[in-house]
């Protein structure tokens, strides 16, 4: 077969595989939304590629094929399958091509609208009034832990936590050359400039630095003007080619952030769940450790404890527990009953399916 017959058939086949791959997502669709269907009293998109369906397909993959390419894939498939049903309303903090909007598009690929908010407060607000389905915000960094005010809030609005994505921040500079010696002036997010005062400081004194909306006007101004750089989170991509200049610019470093997705509604349970929980105790000896015998009893595993005092309430405190489980399962009502019992405030945040699942010896 001569080198012509060889291209028309191979282009032949890609065709076919296409055709059949194409049905098979209209297959997978149809079966998504009767799932849908069954799913009566909890959040509507809850990922049907769920974090443990999904790395089991990433060790199924076959080299050379690169695992890092299934997630993404079956992300946009999982979102474009839900064409029957409506697009959910989701808040997230943030300019466009930032960490929050990085963290829903994640979470929701192609199937969703998504609108800005301005602080977690206002997104929790949009959807404790009805005005957006979910809302996706910064719950915990690995430097400072859960942050309360936010899960405090949740608990206020009686919104439940129904999904979680993690996320590496980091910053880098970018221009046309990659050449730090050419770097006039800066472009950036006004949140991002706060995060690099001190390398734009010591590293670029001369240079001016400009605030713009977000991430994408600071690259098209960069790829525009000559002399221009832009601090953008790392890997973006905004369409016009820039190189990086210089990684991790940010004052503090790489931060390891975990987003959390609310809903007005709980999470169905995905076999690879956990639950957080907010409580306080009563002031007598041993009040805590009776409270988390409950769950020693009948074998959950606690993944996280915290505390934190209560503003206004001297030396109160209150403690954030996230246990593996769903607030379903059999053994997980039994200890929270117990639970209550012996606390002072119980409030369930939320059960929500692990993007990166427990290994099975550490799962209850």
């Amino acid at each position: 077969m001569d080198e012509r017959k060889r291209l028309e058939e191979l282009r032949r086949q890609l065709t076919e595989l296409d055709q059949e791959i194409l049905r098979s997502i209209e297959r997978r669709a149809r079966i998504a939304h009767e799932l849908a269907k069954l799913r009566t009293g909890t959040a509507r998109f809850a990922p049907t590629a769920d974090a443990a369906h999904v790395q089991a397909l990433e060790r199924a993959v076959t080299p050379p094929f690169p695992q890092r390419a299934v997630r993404p894939i079956f992300v946009a498939i999982d979102a474009a399958s839900r064409a029957f049903e409506v697009a959910p309303r989701v808040a997230y903090l943030g300019a466009e091509g930032d960490y929050g909007w990085t963290a829903a598009h994640d979470h929701f690929g192609i199937g969703g609208e998504f609108v800005r908010a301005d602080s977690p407060l206002a997104a929790i607000e949009e959807v404790a009034r009805s005005r957006a389905d979910f809302a996706v915000i910064p719950y915990e960094s690995l430097k400072e832990g859960p942050i309360f005010p936010t899960i405090q809030a949740i608990g206020g609005a009686d919104l439940k936590v129904v999904g979680e994505r993690q996320l590496v921040q980091a910053l880098d500079l970018v221009n046309r050359t990659g050449s730090l010696a050419d770097v006039e002036r800066v472009y950036s997010s006004p949140q991002d400039h706060v995060a690099c005062v001190n390398y734009l400081e010591l590293q670029h004194p001369r240079a001016l630095v400009l605030d713009v909306r977000g991430p994408q006007a600071a690259w098209d101004l960069a790829a525009e003007n000559e002399g221009s750089a832009a601090i953008v989170p790392r890997g973006f991509a905004g369409g016009q080619e820039l190189r990086v200049a210089r990684e991790n610019v940010g004052d503090e470093g790489e931060l390891r952030i975990r987003y959390a997705v609310l809903s007005r509604l709980p999470s169905p349970r995905s076999g690879h769940d956990a639950t957080a929980i907010l409580f306080s105790v009563h002031d007598r000896p041993g009040a805590l450790h009776d409270i988390l015998q409950h769950f020693k009893e009948r074998s959950c595993n606690l993944r996280r404890v915290h505390s934190r005092p209560v503003p206004g309430e001297g030396w109160d405190y209150v403690f954030y527990v996230e246990v593996s489980g769903h607030t379903t399962d059999r053994a997980l009502v039994a200890a929270l009953e117990g639970v209550k019992r012996e606390t002072k405030m119980l409030k369930i945040i939320g059960s929500f399916p692990l993007e990166r699942p427990d290994p099975p010896h550490e799962r209850a």
